[in-house]
């Protein structure tokens, strides 16, 4: 996928599917909905890092490049940690076993609804380049937390519709689980002094 995104993805104005650091962000949205399904998963090489080798690449079934230098690019590596999270809490949660969801993913506003008895989750994701608006539908009024962020809403109207800016995504639940500890995807920068800064 990151290859494709490379290769041929979509752009508007200055937001391009083509650039690396735009392409890794994009991996993140497609991993939110990728993993939440319920179902077993697999993972092809380097994946979980945006690995941008061609899988035709010294032929289908030839050695491919051994990147680890990925995980010095705190981009990809914000992507590992997130996939990681993803897998660790389809492991640990008993929804991710459900057999009471449905998909919404026609267009570029995409939807997973998860229901169970332990909890309820609904995914929602900008595929597009341009911002946009999504019913969550979620299942009741009251408290529904953000995964990622650990930030929680207060659902009054369970159809109003949340604003996406391109590529963006939400993990909602309506119980609060742990925020993981995977940083901001933003590289952190350390002052030495007034005039010095290292990465």
């Amino acid at each position: 996928l990151m290859y494709k995104n490379l290769q041929w993805g979509n752009s508007n104005g200055n937001y391009n599917i083509k650039d690396t650091i735009t392409a890794l962000k994009r991996m993140a949205l497609v991993s939110s909905f990728f993993y939440t399904i319920p179902g077993p998963k697999m993972i092809w090489q380097f994946g979980e890092l945006g690995y941008d080798y061609s899988i035709e690449y010294n032929g289908r079934l030839g050695e491919k490049p051994v990147r680890w230098d990925y995980y010095n690019q705190y981009q990809r590596k914000y992507l590992h940690d997130m996939i990681s999270s993803l897998m660790d809490l389809k492991v640990n949660e008993d929804i991710f076993e459900t057999e009471n969801f449905s998909l919404s993913l026609n267009g570029a506003m995409k939807r997973i609804e998860l229901n169970h008895e332990s909890m309820n989750m609904r995914i929602i994701g900008n595929f597009g380049v341009t911002a946009s608006s999504i019913d969550p539908n979620f299942l009741h009024t009251g408290k529904w937390y953000d995964y990622f962020s650990g930030d929680s809403i207060s659902v009054s109207n369970t159809n109003d519709e949340i604003s996406l800016l391109p590529g963006e995504y939400r993990i909602y639940s309506d119980k609060k689980l742990d925020k993981p500890d995977i940083g901001t995807g933003v590289n952190d920068i350390t002052y030495k002094s007034d005039n010095e800064f290292s990465y």
